[in-house]
């Protein structure tokens, strides 16, 4: 209860600070600064702690974790200032913004007393067994592991010629969050270090690294700087998504794919690997004809098996994010369509890449006074790994669309492309 009160007190001068200074980031330099005022308190509080090995150390890894932690969020926050993730959230809250914010620091301070639970665990620590060593060379590697990350990172975006790429250098080859990774497996080395097989109570020193996997990989890390990224960098980012692996450090795609062609796996020949790509190839070209030719007002619910959920539609019309927003889009276009179909002239495929030539017959009583529109154009379709569409972009003639069909404007149009033709 005192190291609670204690930790609350620190978050709650470190909220009005920011209040004042109106940057509300420096919240993570708190947190993980905080974990140093659990660590001191425990040592006041019973001195002879100090004695126990066992415990002293896990203090040392928390401590240096802590100190690099907060030194280069410090010093990053100095240099940029408010975090996009803050910023949204004083929009969203508005005028009392600064009172859900109390609520955010208060809850951050109860969550670094959770996450010491490896800490309390050892309060009665006896002599140094082998899981406190395999728990400290987990702890090294990791923290080695993220320090490069970051120092990577930080030297290429120092770099002004790299303003608008994707760093896709060193551990960032391997994975799009290799800081973000290594810095779970710190939390996994702090469980590691103070199990103890004799005392099924010491299994709950896993708890931090499981909220810490799960608060990284879908709330606070990975999700906002994927969407970051996206909006900053846009397809550049989403080839450096289709290449490289989200979160775990593995191979890039393409080399895995080279290993599968080069190696026999379970006896399947290179041949049979071939085929095998060019059959999903295939049929993922048959359910491109399937849906465009079968897609209708009353049948919208077909594109949730077509598209993912995070896909990005875009046309001479507009652009449309996530499946709703795509979903919300045909609805409106095909009401009052009467038929419609499209013919493929050809399919050029690579790998999940697509590239489909078609022609579409439209019959709407909204154009061409209810008589057949014919249109040309060409559809660019990517799946990713789960099968679905992407990234979807239609490439089309709006004047032969729609224009042309408008009284008086669609004679204006077609005087103007005669005149470019020279006719």
């Amino acid at each position: 209860m005192l190291i609670l009160f204690l930790v609350i007190l620190y978050f709650t001068i470190g909220w009005f600070i920011s209040l004042n200074i109106k940057i509300f980031s420096y919240l993570d330099f708190y947190w993980s600064s905080s974990f140093l005022i659990v660590i001191g308190t425990l040592l006041l509080s019973q001195p002879k702690l100090i004695e126990t090995s066992q415990f002293i150390i896990l203090c040392l890894l928390y401590s240096f974790w802590s100190v690099r932690l907060s030194t280069h969020l410090f010093q990053r926050i100095r240099k940029t200032g408010e975090d996009s993730r803050y910023i949204n959230l004083k929009k969203k809250w508005k005028v009392m913004y600064g009172v859900y914010l109390y609520g955010l620091f208060v809850g951050e301070g109860i969550l670094t007393v959770v996450l010491s639970l490896p800490l309390f665990l050892l309060l009665d620590a006896g002599s140094l067994t082998v899981f406190n060593f395999l728990g400290m060379t987990i702890f090294i590697i990791a923290l080695l592991g993220e320090m490069t990350a970051d120092r990577q990172l930080k030297s290429f975006v120092s770099n002004k010629d790299n303003k608008g790429k994707v760093c896709d250098l060193g551990l960032w080859k391997f994975s799009r969050h290799p800081n973000y990774f290594f810095e779970t497996i710190i939390w996994l080395s702090y469980g590691v270090y103070g199990l103890d097989l004799a005392r099924p109570v010491t299994l709950i020193g896993f708890i931090p690294y499981i909220i810490m996997l799960y608060l990284i990989t879908s709330v606070t890390g990975v999700p906002p700087a994927e969407e970051s990224s996206l909006k900053s960098k846009g397809e550049v980012y989403r080839e450096y998504q289709n290449r490289t692996s989200r979160f775990l450090i593995w191979f890039p795609k393409r080399v895995i794919k080279l290993v599968l062609i080069i190696c026999l796996i379970g006896g399947v020949s290179v041949k049979e690997l071939k085929a095998a790509g060019l059959d999903t190839q295939n049929q993922q070209a048959q359910r491109i004809e399937k849906v465009f030719n079968e897609l209708r007002a009353d049948n919208i619910e077909i594109l949730n098996d077509f598209y993912d959920k995070k896909a990005l539609f875009i046309d001479p019309i507009g652009e449309h994010k996530g499946l709703d927003a795509v979903k919300d889009y045909y609805q409106g276009i095909y009401q009052g369509v009467e038929d419609i179909r499209f013919e493929f002239s050809e399919i050029i495929s690579n790998g999940n890449h697509h590239v489909a030539v078609w022609k579409m017959i439209l019959v709407t009583p909204n154009l061409n006074s209810g008589k057949p529109v014919i249109l040309h154009g060409n559809s660019v379709i990517k799946f990713n790994e789960s099968g679905l569409v992407s990234y979807h972009r239609d490439y089309f003639d709006m004047g032969e669309f729609i224009y042309q069909h408008i009284p008086i404007l669609g004679s204006l149009i077609k005087y103007i492309k005669n005149r470019l033709k020279g006719q």
